[in-house]
């Protein structure tokens, strides 16, 4: 995942985008930013962002040892 926080001054936008997305379909989202400092009001902001892909990963458990295991 790769992220970047721009300020558009037109409609038409260019964007570089990293080596390791070359030749591969990349999906682009645009989401307003808030100039807010309410972190509880953009906390709720990504959680409804994130909940409109119904992904379940209460299965999903990471270990420190995991990255030890090659």
């Amino acid at each position: 995942m790769w992220s970047q926080t721009i300020t558009p001054t037109s409609r038409q936008l260019t964007v570089e985008i990293p080596d390791a997305f070359l030749n591969q379909p990349v999906e682009i989202v645009l989401i307003p930013k808030q100039l807010s400092d309410d972190v509880e009001a953009r906390r709720k902001q990504v959680h409804a962002f994130f909940d409109q892909f119904q992904a379940d990963v209460s299965l999903l458990h990471f270990t420190r040892e995991e990255l030890y295991d090659r």
